[in-house]
């Protein structure tokens, strides 16, 4: 399972995630958000943006362990 992140689209600030969540594959996690957000997916897909999170965000938690 990969880590997806939910985004606001054409917000300067786009490196932050709203939300994240674990599932097999963007699709699903894209179905997933949109139904968090209650709206149909043509809508949802053009307010955000679900990409999948590579990077570990440990060292900005923990410090630099």
């Amino acid at each position: 399972m990969s880590k997806y992140g939910l985004y606001t689209k054409g917000q300067v600030e786009s490196s932050h995630h709203i939300n994240i969540v674990e599932m097999p594959s963007i699709s699903q996690a894209e179905a997933y958000f949109a139904g968090v957000k209650q709206m149909p997916l043509s809508q949802f897909q053009q307010l955000f943006i679900v990409k999948e999170i590579t990077q570990s965000d440990k060292s900005l938690l923990y410090g630099n362990r």
